[in-house]
């Protein structure tokens, strides 16, 4: 399964919970704690770094031979549609890896139901908005899609390329259906 990765990154910086500033929609309900946003430049930096983010245990930068210690040999080894970089699909585990082609290291993970993975703080398939919340301070999002029912939150990374329209990252998209996550994804291009 091919995943997707919309995350931007303004220079202006975001209060986060434990600033004296307010935050930007307070309220006791968790779901208004997300950032809701229309367009991706609305989002700025936030706390993820390459060191303190990983999905199944894989972290960016992970080389290929870190990968098949931790889950064997892939399902599927292919080439990501348009471009030269390798992808492992674990299709068991619901998990899918990318990597750089010349460097042979993580710049992609996800995974999605009904996988059983979890990123390091815990959230996983079939999880919710309050659970995202919960484990981070700074959460964006989209308005969710009334005619699918589904929505897009994420957690912006530390680093910015100094363009308001650049990614910051690495980035983590969660995609909710139902209220309920069915998608994770951990992506940088700067393994």
């Amino acid at each position: 399964m091919t995943g997707f990765s919309i995350i931007g990154c303004s220079r202006e910086s975001v209060p986060n919970k434990n600033s004296q500033t307010p935050s930007v929609t307070q309220s006791n309900s968790e779901e208004e704690k997300i950032r809701i946003i229309k367009n991706i430049e609305e989002a700025g930096p936030g706390p993820l770094t390459k060191e303190n983010v990983s999905i199944a245990g894989i972290y960016i930068g992970d080389s290929q031979e870190q990968v098949l210690k931790l889950y064997g040999k892939p399902t599927e080894k292919k080439i990501l549609e348009s471009t030269p970089n390798p992808m492992w699909v674990y299709k068991e585990l619901g998990l899918s890896v990318i990597f750089v082609p010349d460097k042979g290291v993580v710049y992609n993970v996800s995974i999605s139901s009904p996988s059983n993975l979890r990123t390091n703080t815990g959230i996983g398939m079939g999880d919710s908005i309050e659970d995202i919340v919960r484990n981070y301070d700074q959460v964006y999002g989209f308005k969710p899609d009334e005619k699918t029912n589904t929505q897009v939150i994420f957690v912006t990374g530390v680093n910015d390329w100094g363009t308001k329209s650049i990614l910051c990252y690495p980035s983590l998209t969660i995609r909710l259906e139902n209220k309920q996550i069915d998608y994770i994804s951990l992506y940088s291009p700067s393994p």
